[in-house]
């Protein structure tokens, strides 16, 4: 599960320089398919995109109605990593493993996101926590993706 998870210990509070995770950045073979994944999986709507001519690189920045974004990455060289089958085996690799986003309907979301080209990985279920519950999907380049809901009320 994510490092953000509510089972992990509790963090230090955050330093006056650091308020929030602002994006997660996601170098991707084909932006255009991965831009309508993200925008019709997660709701997510085009903030601005823009090009670094002298990398010949293609970003997309999305963003959700809470604030938080997705900045999809394309490069014609780049190369693909190998993909974790599963949130357990992302962990044989340092590295970016996942990204973890909280929601308030797991399933609901979860189906979506199915429905929008994603892969299932781990199906809605318990997580340890027994007031949160989890799954994981892998987007259609296999990045994954962990969802989480937490109890409403629970004090975590």
């Amino acid at each position: 599960m994510c490092s953000m998870h509510p089972t992990a210990a509790a963090a230090p509070q955050a330093s006056a320089a650091t308020t929030a995770i602002d994006h997660v950045g996601l170098s991707v073979r084909d932006l255009d398919a991965a831009v309508v994944f993200y925008t019709k999986a997660l709701g997510l709507t085009e903030e601005f995109r823009f090009e670094v001519e002298d990398q010949r690189m293609r970003v997309v920045v999305l963003r959700a109605a809470d604030g938080y974004a997705v900045e999809l990455m394309s490069r014609p060289d780049s190369v693909p990593s190998p993909p974790a089958s599963d949130p357990n085996s992302a962990v044989l690799r340092q590295g970016y493993g996942h990204f973890c986003l909280r929601v308030t309907d797991l399933d609901g979301l979860y189906d979506r996101v199915l429905a929008a080209g994603a892969s299932v990985i781990v199906p809605p279920g318990p997580a340890p926590h027994p007031d949160v519950r989890f799954g994981y999907l892998a987007d259609p380049e296999g990045n994954l993706i962990e969802l989480i809901q937490i109890r409403e009320g629970a004090t975590l």
